[in-house]
Order: C-alpha cells, then structure tokens, then sequence
C-alpha cells in the first residue's frame, strides 16, 4: 500500500467520522434545541473543532511525508468535493469547506498538470458567489502551483 492509500485512507475516515457524528447530532435534536438559549445548538459542539484539530494535523503530516503530485491530488479531490454531498446540516458543510485552508501547502506540491486540474475542479465546486476568503487562498494556491 503505498503512502497516498494510506493518507486518502485516513482522510476519508476522518471525514466519514465526523458526518456520522453530525448526523447523529442531527437526529438526536429536539425541536427546540438552541431556541431562546435552551438546548444545544449542532454547531456549538466540539466535534467541529475537533475534526477541524484533526485534519489540519493530519494534512501537515501528510505534507512531510513529501507524497507524489498524483498521490495529492487524489486526497485533494476528496477534500474539494465531499462537502458537496452533504449540505445539511450547514453547520457542518460550511466547515468541511473551511478546513481547504490547510490544503494551501499540499496545493504547492502539485505538479502544474494536477494542480491544473484541481483549479478547474474547484472552481467549479465552489461557485464565485459562494467564495470565503479561505476558498480564495486555495483558489490562488491552486493557480500559482499550475504556472
């Protein structure tokens, strides 16, 4: 098994972790949970910032293992499109979205034919009109990796 397997291996259970965990939040709520201060509100729980805490280490550590461009862009692919399958709750597309910050540094060790690609890819994920300054770094990232 080579390091990308096992690097898009961890990412993805990271990641299917933390749905599952939202989903059971989600399912788990009552009607007036969060309403005028009573209950709790899915996206006060820190499952979010523990998956946040997570991913970014485990990115940083992918990125010192110096993985080959294709091998990148494989997890970058996965990173860029799962939250498009899971929109609710928002919550937690939002913040699948904002963890592509930690993806700037693994964005500059592409080749320019994957990062490339991944550009077209992203653009296309992600809308001009639902850009965050977050998706705009990668975005740039993206685009001087492919020059």
């Amino acid at each position: 098994m080579s390091e990308y397997r096992n690097g898009l291996t961890a990412v993805r259970a990271l990641y299917e972790e933390y749905i599952d965990e939202v989903g059971r939040l989600e399912r788990n709520k009552k009607p007036a949970d969060g309403l005028l201060g009573f209950g709790k509100k899915i996206s006060e729980d820190p499952c979010h910032d523990r998956f946040a805490e997570r991913i970014e280490g485990l990115l940083r550590e992918y990125a010192a293992e110096k993985p080959g461009s294709a091998d990148i862009r494989e997890v970058l692919e996965y990173i860029y499109s799962i939250q498009r399958e899971h929109k609710d709750p928002v919550c937690a597309y939002w913040l699948m979205n904002a963890v592509h910050g930690f993806t700037v540094e693994l964005a500059g060790m592409l080749s320019r034919e994957d990062a490339s690609a991944l550009y077209e890819l992203y653009e296309r994920n992600c809308p001009r009109r639902e850009r965050f300054p977050v998706q705009k770094k990668v975005l740039k990232a993206l685009k001087s990796a492919a020059k």
